[in-house]
């Protein structure tokens, strides 16, 4: 049966609540009106987002209208196609092209080999605002998990620069006459540098854009039934998010939920998190904790307890932090370590391993270097030194060739250099509340600061309510003091 049939017979299935077909009826006359830019979907976990948002793209099919399916994040493209059996793109990808560096390398180096040191400052890949291509048919771009879109510059950035840095602005000026459905939940984290979600906020739309957006919210709980104790506790949470307490020391509502599992310690916890990634698959279970510090800690002591050398080995979970051209595999993924093959290059004063690995969602097997002081870091990603190095490196490397900065070549060989794209992961055992945004495990174990409810803010919370809807099933917990009724 083909793949339309298929969604469309699932959604003649589907029963939507009073409280969606509203929200829908609202979409067909957004659809309808040619005047109308922005429209914002937004859902608590469980009121069933994308199972509207799948009846969203049968109107427009029907309609034969020009739609563009895309997230905010490489992880969060995967899982709007999963769910809707359509491909979906990252803002990133579509928005974007690829320019140059913003410094002639060969000034770099002529410098670096006349004086032996650099003060040239920081060296990026550039991307520029793809020109767009009008035609008579307005076209409708659906954004989901839109609270992670940015729209303040990137100061921490070290690799690329994209556009003018602000995302959401770039975005609509990309297209300056289409539609924007974003969707998402403004309760999760926002973008980092930022204390809302710009995308989810008809006044931020209205103050920055001069745009009117159509705010629309789903508050019903439709998924995992009603009597899905986790939700219960997330919508608990949600109400200390939009309304803090004013307590030193406050109360989370987390405890007497048949489905959160209280421990009278971490190593109880950590225990229980063993025993479910040794019985079952490493996608059914996952532990979030709050910094990239408390991970690396918590990834030592349960590859310790796994019986795991110091060393890179077979069935080793990792998580890819950078979206990665020549694998395809995308920052927020989790491979497994497959073989490590005994081949081990250095560059710009980086190891390089060769390994084998298999993404857990799609099975998909790929051989390719990983850079191993990332692994053993505190960081996720490269410094912005070492990415320059390896930058560096590379136009000598092209240099010896015969391949200048201004080639075609050139240009092609930054997307397939094995170096420059070799993998960029961490340990995955343990990751934080950012990375596992987006994504859903059944059995979820949170270790949660004891100091988060310390004069507690509107975004403590909200890392507290993204971190407990992450588990489907199961939430290990903790019972610390700060864990209530």
């Amino acid at each position: 049966m083909p793949t339309d049939n298929i969604v469309n017979n699932r959604l003649k299935q589907i029963q939507l609540t009073q409280n969606q077909l509203n929200v829908f009826e609202k979409f067909k006359n957004f659809l309808k009106n040619t005047e109308q830019r922005i429209f914002i979907l937004r859902g608590y976990a469980g009121t069933g987002k994308t199972t509207l948002v799948r009846f969203f793209i049968d109107e427009m099919r029907k309609s034969e209208l020009n739609y563009i399916l895309m997230a905010s994040t490489g992880r969060a493209a995967k899982i709007l196609s999963n769910a809707t059996h359509l491909k979906a793109s990252t803002v990133h990808s579509v928005i974007y092209s690829f320019k140059d560096f913003n410094q002639d390398l060969e000034e770099i180096v002529k410098q670096e080999d006349e004086t032996g040191v650099d003060k040239t400052g920081q060296l990026f890949l550039t991307f520029e605002l793809i020109p767009m291509i009008e035609d008579e048919k307005q076209r409708i771009y659906v954004i989901d998990e839109a609270s992670m879109i940015s729209d303040v510059k990137d100061e921490t950035a070290n690799q690329a620069l994209f556009g003018s840095g602000k995302l959401l602005t770039d975005l609509m000026s990309y297209d300056k006459y289409g539609k924007f459905v974003f969707v998402g939940d403004e309760c999760q984290l926002p973008p980092i540098g930022q204390d809302i979600s710009p995308a989810l906020s008809a006044d931020y739309f209205k103050s920055h854009f001069g745009l009117d957006a159509i705010d629309t919210s789903l508050t019903e709980i439709v998924r995992q039934e009603q009597g899905n104790t986790i939700i219960q506790a997330s919508h608990r949470i949600r109400q200390l998010y939009s309304n803090p307490p004013k307590v030193k020391w406050g109360t989370l509502p987390l405890g007497s939920y048949q489905h959160i599992q209280l421990y009278p310690d971490v190593v109880s916890m950590i225990n229980t998190y063993l025993s479910l990634i040794k019985q079952h698959s490493y996608d059914k279970a996952s532990f979030i904790a709050s910094s990239n510090n408390k991970c690396k800690a918590m990834n030592t002591l349960i590859r310790s307890s796994l019986g795991r050398s110091q060393e890179l080995q077979a069935g080793d979970l990792l998580l890819v932090t950078q979206n990665n051209i020549i694998s395809g595999f995308m920052n927020g993924d989790m491979v497994v370590i497959e073989q490590v093959k005994p081949v081990r290059h250095y560059r710009a004063q980086l190891s390089f391993q060769l390994v084998k690995v298999r993404e857990l969602v799609t099975g998909r097997v790929f051989s390719q270097f990983i850079i191993e002081d990332i692994l053993h870091s505190n960081i996720t990603n490269l410094t912005q030194a070492q990415q320059k190095a390896l930058f560096i490196d590379f136009y000598r490397r092209m240099r010896t060739k015969g391949i200048e900065q201004k080639d075609l070549l050139f240009k092609e060989m930054l997307n397939t250099d094995e170096y420059l794209n070799a993998l960029r992961c961490v340990y995955g055992y343990t990751i934080t509340c950012h990375k596992a945004q987006g994504g859903e495990w059944d059995e979820v174990c949170i270790d949660i600061p004891r100091n988060l409810t310390l004069n507690a803010k509107a975004t403590d919370y909200q890392w507290i309510y993204t971190a407990v809807t992450r588990a489907k099933k199961r939430l290990h917990l903790v019972k610390d003091f700060f864990i209530g009724r």
